[in-house]
């Protein structure tokens, strides 16, 4: 497993703390509140400790949005936040005039949009910060169980893949009288994160790849 230096973990949390205040801002503009974001708690670890992570502490069923994005280095982008908590964020884009019905029906649509600002957001200033080139798909949403996260498209674990790297980000989004946690993933392979930590030393030293 590639580990991150201490230089290496506070560089990608700075940049990811303001791919993070740029999403806030973007909310902002989207819903006439300011959603205060926390600084993103940032771990590189495997995908068997990952799972172990999310079983701990969301035995719930989450709702995912994903988008994978290829270029200098490719990785899935899984935003997860726990199923019920998802209807709050739901109401926060919607409104809180709108009745559960409706709320219910738009709630798949509201979720990719709000996992295509967030996840665009960090992933374009993570690009441009390491100058990187990245193109993702549109988002899919969907209902996973914390046991699954790291499954394919088509629903299976790939052989070989519980040792694989995971950037896991934390994320907490407070909302009116409410604290809404959302994770982040990177599945990332070794290559990919090679390629993000040699990228990393040249944004430290101040260099060009």
């Amino acid at each position: 497993m590639i580990a991150l230096e201490a230089l290496a973990q506070d560089a990608l949390t700075e940049i990811f703390n303001i791919g993070v205040g740029i999403a806030a801002d973007a909310l902002y503009q989207m819903v006439g509140e300011h959603v205060p974001l926390s600084v993103p708690v940032i771990e590189l670890t495997s995908q068997h400790e990952a799972k172990k992570h999310y079983l701990d502490r969301e035995p719930r069923q989450l709702c995912a949005i994903r988008q994978t994005y290829e270029g200098e280095f490719d990785t899935d982008a899984i935003l997860m936040f726990a199923q019920e908590s998802s209807l709050d964020l739901v109401r926060m884009m919607a409104g809180n005039d709108l009745p559960e019905e409706e709320l219910a029906e738009m709630a798949q649509d509201a979720m990719a949009e709000l996992g295509n600002i967030i996840l665009n957001a960090v992933i374009s200033n993570l690009a441009s910060s390491l100058k990187m080139s990245l193109e993702g798909t549109l988002p899919v949403v969907g209902v996973i169980s914390s046991d699954t996260v790291f499954t394919s498209h088509a629903g299976e674990q790939a052989a070989g893949q519980e040792a694989a790297p995971v950037l896991a980000l934390t994320i907490d989004f407070e909302l009116t009288a409410k604290r809404v946690r959302g994770y982040l993933v990177f599945l990332l392979d070794e290559p990919s994160t090679s390629k993000l930590i040699e990228r990393l030393g040249h944004y430290i030293n101040g260099t060009t790849a």
